[in-house]
Order: structure tokens, then C-alpha cells, then sequence
């Protein structure tokens, strides 16, 4: 019994460790365009803050393994949705042979519950020490409550020589204290998936 309680607890933990996870990915079974070495990464959020975190964060990653970046806000910086023209602009400006857009889509919640199993304590002694060190073998104690709430998010990429998608993808990231942070390993996630794809 002390056994599978402490698989639960690894399973869990490791879990929670997985920020990041790709629930769901396609990809265009007729594309033969090969890996797209540039990128403008746009971020939808109508909070510029989040935004320009993301942005910048996923393409200091892709820089970082080789696929040049650029993230939108720098060439659009205004709030809100971007115009048709202006997006034009700014992939122009880029240089970029893809656009790599991501927007969140919803939000789920996990509960997870393990209960704490404990054998019957056996040999009770009279005296108030045997008692108590006999207690901790067979006390009882709540079952051990874990809320999780992750973001569920689509990343889709573009050629702009293309008006179809190249590859899309939905993943799930455990909901962000930190943007930066949480950015840093969904991009990680992402970018080792689009590579395994063969589209950067």
C-alpha cells in the first residue's frame, strides 16, 4: 500500500513539474515547403503587458535554436487587435518567411485527491510512550487535496507565401504565476515539437 502511495505522489509531482504539455497537433499532410527558418511571432492578448512578454520570450527561445524571430509588437506596438494591412507591414518589414500566431482558447481545472493509507496500529502498550510511538503506524489523517488550472492555448504557423496553414497545435500549461517563466517553457515545448514536424 506505502508503495502505490508513493507512485501517486511521483506521478503527481512530475506532472506538476510538465508545465507544458501538446494535447493535440496537425499538420499539413501536403506541405513540402520545408523547415521556415524566420518567423514574426504574435501573441493575441488584449493585455499589452502579456503580450510583449510572450512575444519576446518565444522568440529570444527560437533565436536561441537557430530560427531567426522577430516578435510583433516591435514593428505594431499598438494595443488590441492588429489590422489586416498592418500585419502586412510588419511581415514585410520582418523579412520573416512564417508567422507563428498563439491564442488562448479556455481555461480547465483538475482536482486531484490522494487518500492517506495507513495499516491498523497493532500492540498498544500501556505506557504513554509505547502508546504514542505505536500511534504513528496507524493514525489516520484527511486525504490530501491538489487543485491544478491550466490555460489551453493554439499555435498555429503560416508561410506567407501560403494562404493555408502549415501546422497547428493545442497544448495545455499549468495556469502562470510568472508569464516570462511560463513562456520559457511553453516555448521550449513548442519549439521541440515543431522541429520533431520538420516545419523550423
Amino acid at each position: 500500500m506505502r508503495t502505490h502511495f508513493l507512485i501517486a505522489i511521483l506521478a503527481t509531482a512530475l506532472a506538476a513539474c510538465s508545465t507544458t504539455s501538446v494535447v493535440n497537433s496537425w499538420k499539413d499532410p501536403n506541405y513540402t515547403g520545408g523547415p521556415v527558418r524566420s518567423l514574426l511571432v504574435v501573441g493575441v492578448s488584449s493585455q499589452a503587458s502579456v503580450r510583449r512578454i510572450f512575444e519576446e520570450t518565444f522568440s529570444e527561445s527560437l533565436k536561441a535554436q537557430g530560427v531567426a524571430a522577430v516578435p510583433s509588437y516591435t514593428l505594431v506596438p499598438a494595443d488590441g487587435q492588429i489590422p489586416e494591412d498592418k500585419l502586412k507591414e510588419a511581415i514585410a518589414k520582418s523579412g520573416a518567411e512564417g508567422v507563428l500566431i498563439t491564442r488562448m482558447v479556455g481555461k480547465q481545472t483538475d482536482i486531484s485527491t490522494m487518500p492517506v493509507m495507513a495499516p491498523p496500529a497493532v500492540g498498544m502498550r500501556r505506557s504513554y510512550y509505547g502508546y504514542y510511538s505505536n500511534a504513528w503506524v496507524g493514525y489516520y489523517e484527511p486525504m490530501s487535496v491538489q487543485t491544478y488550472s491550466y490555460v489551453i492555448a493554439e499555435t498555429t504557423l503560416f508561410r506567407v507565401d501560403g494562404t493555408e496553414p502549415v501546422w497547428s497545435g493545442t497544448t495545455e500549461t499549468l495556469e502562470p504565476t510568472d508569464v516570462r517563466k511560463s513562456t520559457q517553457g511553453f516555448a521550449e515545448q513548442m519549439i521541440k515539437t515543431l522541429k520533431k514536424e520538420g516545419v523550423i
